[in-house]
C-alpha cells in the first residue's frame, strides 16, 4: 500500500461533519480492541485505511474516532474537544460484557 498523503486542509467527503452512528463506533471500537494497548494508530496502519473505506469515512476521522477510544481507556476523558458521549456508552458496554463493570471508565 502507499504512504498516506495528507490533504491540504483535511481529507473530505460527503460525511464529513456528519455524526458517528453508534453502528460505526463500533466498528472503530473493534478495531481498537485489535490494536495492542492502542499502538498503531496512525494514518498509514492499512487496518485504519480498510475500516474507513468500509465505513466510507475518512482515515483521519477514523483515527480520531480511534485516539478518542484510547483516552477513554487511559483516562476517561477527552483532550481535544467534546468527547463523544456514544464513545463513552460503548466503552462502558464493552466493559460490561467483559464484566469489569463501570469501575475503569
Amino acid at each position: 500500500m502507499a504512504r498516506y498523503t495528507r490533504v491540504s486542509g483535511g481529507e473530505k467527503n460527503y460525511k464529513s461533519g456528519k455524526r458517528w452512528s453508534k453502528e460505526e463506533l463500533n466498528h472503530v471500537l473493534n478495531l481498537y480492541l485489535r490494536l495492542p494497548h492502542g499502538v498503531g494508530i496512525h494514518e498509514n496502519n492499512p487496518l485504519i485505511h480498510e475500516l474507513s473505506r468500509y465505513l466510507d469515512r475518512t482515515v483521519r476521522s477514523v483515527e480520531a474516532q480511534l485516539i478518542m477510544f484510547r483516552n477513554i481507556q487511559k483516562s476517561g476523558d477527552y483532550g481535544w474537544g467534546h468527547m463523544n458521549k456514544l464513545c463513552v456508552e460503548l466503552w462502558k458496554e464493552y466493559l460490561d460484557s467483559i464484566g469489569k463493570g463501570n469501575k475503569d471508565a
